[in-house]
């Protein structure tokens, strides 16, 4: 999946996009929620993006791009504790 593809994907599923780790990171977000794929999910045959939802200090990492909804809950289901 290459870095433009993910781009798209994030906005084609309603994520904004904060373009400021260009080359480096991909970050989306929605209110409390973000979702980021690291350089090397463009450079990987199997990209995982990290979801995180920042006001719970959770996040679960996924193997497709999901809505910011949908995100949402696979965070209120299956979220884990953020690494400090």
């Amino acid at each position: 999946m290459k870095q433009e593809e993910v781009e798209h994907g994030f906005a084609r599923a309603g994520w904004e996009l904060d373009g400021s780790f260009y080359n480096h990171l991909i970050i989306g977000w929605m209110d409390d929620l973000s979702i980021l794929a690291y350089r090397r999910t463009w450079e990987t045959e199997e990209p995982e993006f990290q979801l995180c939802d920042h006001e719970n200090d959770l996040d679960y990492w996924v193997k497709e791009i999901p809505t910011p909804q949908r995100a949402a809950e696979l965070l209120k289901e299956h979220g884990e504790p953020l690494d400090e």
